[in-house]
């Protein structure tokens, strides 16, 4: 296996401190598709996220046309070539790149382009939200191999309409970006990508990062609770205003100062990485 990286992990530093992360899909002579050391860079490069506080946002795409075709051939081949035992190690590794996702606090961000298939899907339902180029092509094409999209299906019910989701893996039916949109896969539908991120990156740098990480925490506990009220919703209010975060945009706020955390990123520091 060629030990050339690929997946990229680089970084925009903001004025006045703090990071954006660009984790970027680096085959594009194979569509972005997974390999068993992309998998591995991706957990890596997640886990070494998961330590940095000044990391703001993860902005998560693929380099040249594609998002990412899905699982890679040469995979694909391996592990049909496996035991029972060895492909439950197999697709655990694959699980293991998933939750390091979807566990990182931060904002994340899908920017998407072109095609977006099989497990593909399940990095885009492991992001916060997702923005789309108008041309991206989407599809859960397991069931035409006799497979099915068993690992990636709680990231895509966290996220989908599970009629629609049921459908679309039960059929393998491609979809366009407005059916995605409809089906609650993504957020944004634009035709102008690098306009559409930089315009939501500037939203979320406007807002308290701490804050937004304690909302993810949140809304993580309370679907794990069937979203019912509990004392945790009134602790974590209390956290936030007693908080240094807190307690600095309240005052900011009343005196119609600028909150300290606001920063301001250039619309060719995306572009260039998209």
């Amino acid at each position: 296996m060629s030990q050339q990286n690929q997946t990229r992990l680089e970084y925009t530093v903001l004025e006045h401190g703090g990071r954006i992360a660009h984790l970027i899909l680096n085959r594009p002579d194979q569509a972005n598709a997974f390999s068993a050391q992309m998998m591995e860079e991706i957990t890596e490069h997640a886990v070494t996220l998961s330590t940095l506080s000044d990391v703001r946002v993860v902005i998560l795409s693929g380099s040249g046309k594609h998002f990412s075709a899905g699982a890679d051939l040469s995979w694909m081949k391996s592990s049909s070539e496996l035991n029972y035992e060895a492909n439950i190690d197999d697709a655990a590794r694959l699980r293991k790149m998933f939750e390091a996702l979807i566990s990182l606090e931060c904002p994340k961000v899908a920017a998407i382009r072109g095609a977006v298939y099989g497990g593909a899907v399940g990095m885009v339902a492991c992001c916060d939200f997702a923005i789309a180029d108008e041309s991206s092509k989407f599809c859960l094409s397991e069931a035409r191999l006799g497979l099915l999209p068993a690992v990636i299906a709680p990231y895509l019910l966290r996220k989908m309409n599970p009629g629609q989701l049921r459908r679309l893996a039960l059929t393998s039916r491609p979809f366009d970006v407005n059916d995605a949109k409809q089906f609650g896969l993504i957020e944004v539908a634009t035709s102008d990508l690098d306009d559409s991120v930089h315009e939501e990156v500037k939203t979320l740098l406007s807002c308290g990062p701490e804050a937004q990480k304690a909302i993810n925490r949140l809304f993580d506990s309370l679907r794990n609770h069937n979203n019912l009220q509990s004392d945790e919703t009134v602790q974590a209010i209390a956290k936030a205003r007693t908080s240094a975060e807190g307690q600095a945009g309240l005052k900011c706020f009343f005196s119609k100062t600028s909150a300290p955390w606001i920063r301001s990123v250039k619309h060719s520091d995306i572009q260039e990485k998209l």
